[in-house]
């Protein structure tokens, strides 16, 4: 590890315990989380980052056991870590760039951590960035987590932001296979985003919704949800949510779905499908996404992964986009003290290693 490292690492420690003690906006609606101190270390599964797939062979298999059990702090496995069905099996790879030298090199794939997708019903509290309410709306703008009832009418509504958050880039691990973002910055806001709150807008904004909330369409959720209940979703049908939601349709805050870990993880899972089709975030996986990030408008879930960050981390595991919430979501929220959780984006991540060429 270098020196640089070692002292941003340790700037970030001194200054997350600051805010935790004395965070001028700092308020018990908006707890301090410890993701820009300690918890850079000690929240992160650092053996998901495995198995790595290299020249298309899987080596160095993840060593988490499979579903069925719990871990040693008693909480139930989820599904384990495992190369998405469409990842990179070329061994080799040949990229040509528009005003650069081509290389010829290999495809290497893991799972590295990309975003944190931190949830609350408070308008502008940000625990991640200290329990610092940043004023950018409203505050009578309040999510609700819902009250059950039959007719459905009753629904759960959370704000969203979202931060990049490229930790094995900022430890100088894996450095030739370092995609998408390089620092820790905020990257979405739903307090200021209109089609967040309002389901028309949203619908207008990208008209697949409406094939997504149809009643054929939902129905053939079915399946998916099965599947997706063990860590397995069914990419070719995008517009699923496997058990978090009946569909991802429309990309709003909005959710029938009752408790805590439910509904903000289909927010979550609706945010990252909605910046796949605004074109923020973008496929990383496969071969031909080796050489550079290419655009799909629609969500392959199994090349993301999602681990509860706060308050109570998956520290040695984390799980798939819709895997049923018994394998996971026991006890990893705190009532009355930190009941709104942040998650951490996993992406799998195909890159081609250059042997011959350009290095940069």
């Amino acid at each position: 590890m270098s020196r640089l490292l070692a002292s941003t690492l340790a700037l970030l420690l001194v200054t997350g315990a600051a805010r935790a003690q004395d965070a001028p906006d700092a308020s018990p609606e908006c707890p301090v989380s410890n993701l820009l101190g300690g918890g850079m270390i000690g929240n992160i599964c650092w053996t998901c980052i495995f198995p790595v797939r290299l020249m298309g062979v899987d080596m160095f298999s993840s060593s988490l056991l499979e579903s069925g059990g719990v871990d040693a702090a008693g909480f139930s496995l989820s599904s384990r870590p495992e190369p998405p069905p469409q990842s990179a099996d070329d061994p080799g790879c040949y990229c040509q760039e528009d005003g650069r030298l081509p290389r010829i090199g290999m495809t290497i794939g893991m799972w590295q951590p990309a975003e944190v997708y931190e949830t609350t019903l408070i308008p502008g509290c940000s625990s991640f960035l200290g329990g610092t309410n940043l004023g950018i709306t409203d505050p009578l703008y309040l999510g609700t987590a819902g009250v059950p009832t039959e007719d459905l009418e009753q629904q759960s509504f959370t704000h969203i932001h979202t931060y990049s958050y490229p930790v094995v880039g900022l430890m100088e691990l894996f450095t030739k296979c370092q995609r998408g973002y390089v620092d820790i910055d905020a990257l979405y806001f739903s307090e200021v985003d209109p089609t967040w709150n309002d389901p028309f807008i949203a619908m207008y904004g990208n008209p697949m919704s409406t094939f997504g909330a149809s009643v054929p369409a939902q129905a053939a959720c079915i399946p998916d949800a099965i599947s997706s209940a063990v860590g397995a979703p069914i990419d070719e049908l995008f517009w699923c949510g496997g058990t978090w939601t009946s569909t991802l349709a429309p990309y709003t805050g909005y959710n029938h779905n009752m408790g805590t870990m439910q509904f903000t993880s289909a927010a979550a899972l609706r945010l990252l499908a909605m910046n796949h089709v605004r074109g923020i975030n973008k496929r990383m996986t496969g071969d031909d996404a080796a050489c550079a990030p290419t655009y799909d408008p629609t969500l392959n879930r199994s090349d993301y992964r999602w681990q509860v960050a706060w308050p109570n981390a998956e520290s040695s595991r984390n799980h798939g986009s819709g895997e049923a919430l018994l394998t996971w979501a026991g006890a990893r929220w705190i009532p009355a003290v930190a009941d709104m959780p942040m998650y951490l984006l996993w992406r799998w991540t195909d890159c081609c290693v250059p042997i011959v060429g350009s290095q940069n």
